[in-house]
């Protein structure tokens, strides 16, 4: 009866923390001044409502005797148990803690286990983490029947008590934990026993918001890019052609892309274009090629952003040939067009 009223008590001390999380995740979670802000070990990020504060649990499990200790308990080597626990965590590593556990039927007793103790919690992920318990506990132990049974736990003694856990924030108030805890040296009529409780449980924390609250700092950095202008480094090109060709060639398109970068650098400086052939052929065509190569070279400037305001273009034949070295023969140079940069 007393195991089922208890169990009945840690169910309804963990609906009450799902309800009042529940009732939490209604309201925005922000970071206040009331909302302690700490550092997740595992990511570097801070979250608020992490640090101190007071919790509540509770847990279902079951008590377990050694083999090597069972003749203390007359070959009885489990029992169900419950759970209620207390405690104030001073910051996500360490806290203080209480609790009551119930045994029934161990060694033909009621065990009452009443443990005070320290608390100490490791972050291994944003939300896993894991636990260790030391503390000391009282045991009293309800005998059922004992003038019938000779096995049976002294009413009251200590124990030394230890445990180990992991727990898993479903939201920032409310976790859940496994775990075991271990009592030593349990005093009976048959001598003395080790007990290992292991158990499933929930805990909430109050006075905080349902789910993490991320605090970031959004720092705007402003990079000084040094914009060097683009000085030119030449102020003269000659295009040259095949006999009879007015459209432009590789050669020609490499040399404008620079005409073109360095004029969208330095917006003050025009360009004029002349369109010119060599002797061979008559006048009317030799004007008429060196003309359309003029023209050819201004579509292709003006295509790449280059406003034809800054570009003059005329064409002049063979009647004002370009100047070269006398030992130059080709008339390579003379088909052409010239581009000077000023």
């Amino acid at each position: 009866m007393k195991l089922k009223s208890l169990s009945l008590a840690v169910v309804a001390a963990l609906s009450l923390g799902v309800a009042t999380s529940a009732m939490a995740a209604d309201a925005p979670a922000t970071a206040t001044n009331n909302t302690a802000l700490t550092q997740s070990a595992a990511t570097g990020h801070w979250y608020a409502g992490q640090g101190h504060g007071f919790w509540v649990g509770g847990a279902l499990g079951m008590g377990y005797v050694g083999s090597a200790d069972s003749q203390a308990f007359g070959g009885q080597t489990n029992a169900p148990s419950a759970k209620l626990d207390a405690g104030y965590d001073f910051n996500q590593y360490v806290g203080v803690y209480a609790s009551y556990d119930f045994m029934h039927d161990l060694g033909n007793s009621d065990l009452n286990l009443a443990t005070v103790g320290i608390k100490g919690n490791l972050p291994l992920t944003q939300k896993l983490s894991a636990f260790a318990k030391v503390g000391g506990t009282y045991i009293y132990a309800n005998d059922k029947n004992f003038a019938d049974n000779a096995f049976h736990m002294h009413s009251d003694s200590f124990s030394a008590t230890g445990g180990l856990g992991l727990s898993y924030q479903i939201t920032n108030a409310l976790s859940t934990q496994i775990g075991a805890d271990y009592y030593q040296n349990l005093r009976t009529s048959q001598g003395h026993a080790d007990l290992t409780q292991a158990y499933w449980g929930m805990t909430y924390k109050f006075g905080q918001p349902a789910t993490p609250v991320i605090v970031t700092n959004n720092v705007e950095v402003v990079k000084e890019v040094a914009v060097e202008a683009q000085i030119p480094t030449r102020s003269s090109y000659v295009l040259p052609y095949q006999n009879g060709q007015t459209k432009l060639n590789d050669y020609g398109r490499y040399n404008l892309g620079e005409v073109v970068a360095t004029m969208q650098a330095n917006p003050e400086v025009n360009a004029q274009i002349i369109g010119r052939t060599d002797k061979v052929g008559s006048q009317a065509i030799n004007e008429k090629i060196s003309a359309e190569r003029a023209a050819n070279v201004a579509s292709f400037l003006e295509a790449n952003g280059i406003s034809a305001s800054r570009l003059t273009v005329s064409h002049v034949a063979n009647s004002n040939p370009i100047q070269t070295n006398s030992a130059d023969s080709t008339n390579y140079v003379q088909r052409s067009v010239q581009i000077i940069l000023k």
